[in-house]
């Protein structure tokens, strides 16, 4: 499983792959008010900016998930750059459908929504990785508001 060729190569000089750029990252993260430490799980993570600069400048922990090998390779790269391949870790794998068994504080999918179906898919499967600080699962999802 994996991108097509034609996408990676065409985004593969390009660190974010959503509508944000590297100013709107920042100004979220800062919005978050981001404890160091808060766990964060992103879908999607294309070559993982959004992680690897909040683990620099809010030492967060995290997790990206991306379908595109090349993509995961540059993120794990990016992390080693940035000081921060202690505190993220990148999975090659299929967003869609992904849920942690460990809760995290925050879930994140910038300009994927596909992953889910659309918007409400979406975030719909992101509440189901997102808890209270618990860690493990008690085997119920939080409800939806």
């Amino acid at each position: 499983m994996d991108l097509p060729r034609g996408f990676t190569i065409r985004e593969s000089t390009h660190r974010i792959h959503n509508p944000f750029g590297s100013d709107k990252l920042a100004a979220l993260g800062r919005a978050l008010v981001l404890a160091p430490g808060t766990r964060v799980l992103d879908l999607a993570s294309g070559s993982g900016e959004m992680l690897c600069t909040w683990a620099r400048d809010h030492q967060i922990t995290g997790t990206g998930v991306d379908i595109s090998t090349v993509f995961t390779a540059q993120a794990r790269a990016r992390a080693d750059e940035l000081g921060g391949a202690e505190q993220v870790a990148f999975v090659h794998g299929d967003a869609c459908g992904h849920v942690t068994d460990d809760l995290v504080d925050l879930a994140s999918c910038l300009g994927a929504t596909w992953i889910g179906d659309g918007v409400v898919g979406t975030v719909e499967l992101l509440i189901r990785t997102v808890g209270t600080g618990t860690g493990r699962r008690s085997g119920s999802n939080p409800p939806l508001a």
